[in-house]
């Protein structure tokens, strides 16, 4: 056995693992190509239907196909593999912390350099792999089983050591998991608008999204998504993320209907993590409420509930987050104070400016 097997093996597990995520959620595919900004080159929702099944194929071909049609399926993970370094790539020169969803929803990291030092890893594995077909032109499940001890042996530990970074990975993101409360404050929070705004940092709308509540036909918590950084470019959004199961968020969710007649200029969103929720709260006819399964999206703000930010029109966080009932409800009371103020402020120069016309006219 050529150890080349071991680089058409990685090749193998990282495109079934990946097409098999992409089936699962096939939405992933087109926020994938929406977050890293392909779409204005690739027709996002064939590529999003062909690719899974593309990636299954490939690694089927890696794993059975022996002769010419290795090397084609090797030249064609080569391909393949460029492709994803080129995309991460460009994403990092760019400075684009969008999730790649290179494996589905369940890969919800922002891209990093990590990112592009992983896909560097598989590209030259995909380069092992067509050296290994061309060399021996053997499927890997021949080479596989032509492998004497010597070779198991190398494959176990190759086995083992993946082992043990997949689950320090796995660790490592429990711990993060569970320093973030989900019902409680966390120990910070952002200023509110109002005398504090002059301290508050904006920093960007993470490239992350939610869902729509599920039409007829489709599955609970499974309705179309809705990317918060194309949500944001048509209007302000002011997302309110809430459970009624949780005590704390009661007065919050009492309060979601006069918030909304109170602010018909932005889009006032109560959030929730499982649709069922929503059948438990009295909401407007005319109030789009979200879905977050799994908090997901509340996990980059806080995974507070209550909790509340404001998404603003040009790509950045416009407020908080903030966290609990009490600081929730002064949070939207203030936007309220502000629009209500900034209306005033409008109609004040639009009669000072009728008042001046009126003047002018008379003079004439």
């Amino acid at each position: 056995m050529t150890p080349l097997v071991l680089c058409t093996l990685i090749i193998i597990v990282t495109l079934a693992v990946s097409g098999v995520a992409k089936i699962k959620e096939p939405t992933s595919t087109v926020t994938a190509i929406v977050n890293l900004k392909l779409d204005q080159w690739l027709p996002v929702k064939p590529i999003a239907k062909i690719l899974p099944w593309a990636e299954l194929t490939l690694a089927a071909a890696l794993l059975l196909l022996p002769g010419i049609w290795q090397v084609l399926a090797a030249i064609a993970a080569v391909v393949l593999f460029i492709g994803y370094w080129a995309a991460i790539a460009r994403a990092v020169v760019q400075g684009n912390t969008a999730t790649c969803n290179c494996f589905g929803s369940a890969s919800t990291a922002p891209v990093s350099m990590f990112t592009l030092i992983r896909n560097t890893a598989l590209l030259m594995a995909s380069f092992g792999a067509l050296i290994g077909a061309i060399v021996t032109r053997g499927s890997a499940l021949t080479m596989l089983l032509a492998t004497d001890a010597d070779g198991w042996l190398w494959l176990i530990g190759a086995g083992l050591a993946a082992l043990v970074l997949w689950s320090i990975n796995r660790s490592e993101q429990t711990v993060r998991t569970v320093e973030q409360p989900v019902t409680d404050q966390p120990a910070e929070s952002q200023p509110l608008p109002g005398n504090e705004a002059e301290d508050y940092l904006r920093s960007p709308i993470p490239f992350a999204s939610l869902r729509y509540p599920a039409k007829k036909g489709e599955k609970s918590n499974e309705g179309a998504e809705a990317n918060l950084r194309y949500l944001s470019t048509t209007q302000a959004r002011l997302l309110i993320f809430v459970s009624p199961t949780c005590g704390s968020c009661q007065p919050v969710i009492e309060q979601l209907a006069d918030w909304h007649q109170r602010l018909p200029m932005l889009g006032v969103h109560p959030v929730v993590s499982n649709e069922s929720y929503l059948q438990q709260m009295d909401l407007p006819a005319d109030m789009q409420p979200f879905v977050d399964p799994e908090s997901k999206t509340g996990m980059l703000f806080g995974g507070a509930t209550p909790s509340a930010v404001a998404l603003g029109t040009d790509e950045l966080l416009a407020g908080g987050p903030v966290y609990g009932s009490d600081d929730v409800t002064r949070f939207v009371e203030d936007i309220i104070g502000e629009m209500e103020h900034a209306s005033a402020e409008t109609a004040k120069a639009t009669l000072v400016q009728e008042e001046a016309i009126k003047e002018t006219d008379g003079e004439a």
